[in-house]
């Protein structure tokens, strides 16, 4: 069962510098051997619950074309909601 973590990309401002800080999430996550590692676009959505829905359906359609899942397969998705933990059963479609 492949497992993907989708890493979405956080830039911030530090005066008038930008860098970008997710690059080392992405590095550490290359060292489990099933994990397969995907960087999203930057999220634009106002809430995050929007985002989070948005990075669902990204990480969804990413799966399906590179053949890792199929229409009526079903996925855990795993995410936080404030502080809690999250895991939801979605049917791809």
């Amino acid at each position: 069962m492949p497992i993907m973590s989708v890493v979405i990309p956080e830039i911030s401002i530090d005066t008038f510098d930008w860098f970008y800080n997710d690059e080392s999430l992405a590095r550490h996550s290359l060292i489990f051997r099933a994990l397969i590692l995907v960087l999203s676009v930057r999220l634009t959505k106002a809430s995050y619950s929007e985002a989070t829905e948005e990075a669902v359906l990204f990480a969804l359609q990413y799966a399906k074309d590179k053949g890792l899942c199929k229409a009526e397969d079903v996925v855990a998705a795993l995410h936080k909601v404030g502080s809690a933990s999250v895991i939801k059963l979605l049917t791809v479609k």
